[in-house]
């Protein structure tokens, strides 16, 4: 059976590595690794290397992401996955999260008659377009693999069958049982700074249904005042990226601080381990962080509406507030009482996905049930 996988930057790589991996295994599946978007961009880090350097075979590059406007990647990233698909004639086509490129995907493969799996519906994340998206997806879809029982009764009742939804957790806590993750060492020297405690991951996208850049400004007042080491990541190409990455970069011209396009798994899964805490509004703190009873500040609405594990603190873009609740995730009396669990799975979910895989007949046509009304 010919399964294509679409991933578009590192922030669905991480979710579809392990499956990818494992499929690649089974002799009842012949993996078509689609390579797009912010992968072949040497602006977003070219993550395309960390990719190919986990050995899994690439079958086709799709380099749609030249325009800064994401309406027109989104066209470019429709036609695209649709000749690709053509190629490939593959039985389904896998999709993880929500972004607006993996929708355009959902829509050419939808124009193909290309069955669609789903990873990661029926969640909610009220301050971005991602919501909307993410969504619609769903609707397109014929095979929805949630992380919690919670977001499976969303996905039911938006009128999916039943049958067809099945809660295996999230993929990308895979990553936190790998046995080559970087140290402290090789991560100082990959990012060319010392490791002094206390390390802080920043991660900041913009705040796509308000102020771009409202949450970074508010970060980087409280990086200003909490002393410590600043790891940035700097954000993907989601509409405003630009005012973020620039209020970014020039706060990490600041000493004790640097900013990188993209760590790759094995080092952001590593830097994790000896971070003392996460600060910004990417939901790698709120599904990822937990499971290494890692401290995160949440920044503003972005992520309202997602689950959340004890390790949050949510905090509006105000920047004392901000700093107020850095400080609270830097004692160690708070880290101590953390419990280590995510809400969002155990770490084993591309073994389930695989096994859910194996038994489902893709429908040909893709028709799909009607179950709402």
């Amino acid at each position: 059976m010919i399964v294509a996988v679409l991933t578009s930057g590192r922030q669905d790589w991480g979710i579809l590595r392990s499956l990818s991996l494992l499929l690649s295994t089974e002799p009842k599946f012949d993996v078509r690794l689609l390579l797009g978007g912010m992968h072949l961009s040497g602006r977003f880090g070219r993550t395309a290397d960390y990719v190919e350097a986990d050995g899994v075979r690439v079958s086709e590059r799709l380099a749609w992401a030249d325009s800064p406007d994401a309406a027109v990647q989104a066209g470019v990233a429709t036609e695209m996955v649709a000749c690709a698909l053509d190629r490939q004639s593959p039985d389904f086509l896998v999709l993880a999260g929500d972004r607006f490129e993996t929708a355009a995907a959902a829509f050419a493969a939808t124009l193909r008659r290309v069955p669609l799996v789903h990873l990661h519906g029926g969640e909610e994340t009220e301050g971005a377009i991602d919501n909307a998206l993410r969504n619609a997806i769903t609707k397109l879809s014929h095979l929805h693999l949630v992380s919690h029982q919670i977001h499976a009764d969303r996905v039911v009742a938006m009128g999916e069958d039943p049958a067809t939804v099945h809660v295996v957790g999230a993929p990308g806590l895979d990553n936190a049982f790998r046995d080559d993750l970087a140290d402290r060492d090789e991560l100082s020297r990959g990012l060319g700074i010392e490791l002094v405690p206390p390390v802080v991951i920043v991660t900041v996208h913009p705040a796509t249904l308000g102020v771009a850049h409202a949450d970074a400004q508010a970060v980087v007042a409280a990086m200003d005042a909490v002393p410590g080491t600043y790891i940035i990541t700097l954000p993907n190409a989601d509409p405003g990226n630009e005012a973020v990455r620039q209020i970014l970069g020039q706060a990490a011209a600041v000493p004790g601080r640097a900013a990188v396009e993209a760590l790759g798994d094995r080092a952001f899964w590593g830097l994790m381990q000896v971070a003392d805490a996460m600060l910004g509004n990417s939901s790698s703190g709120l599904i990822e962080a937990p499971v290494n009873r890692l401290p995160v500040v949440n920044v503003g609405d972005r992520q309202k509406g997602r689950l959340r594990g004890d390790n949050v603190i949510d905090t509006p873009p105000e920047a004392e507030r901000v700093a107020e609740a850095l400080r609270e995730a830097l004692d160690p009396e708070y880290r101590s009482g953390l419990s280590g669990i995510s809400p969002y799975g155990d770490g084993k979910a591309a073994n389930r996905i695989v096994s859910v895989l194996e038994s489902w007949i893709p429908p040909k046509p893709p028709r799909k049930r009607g179950v709402a009304g």
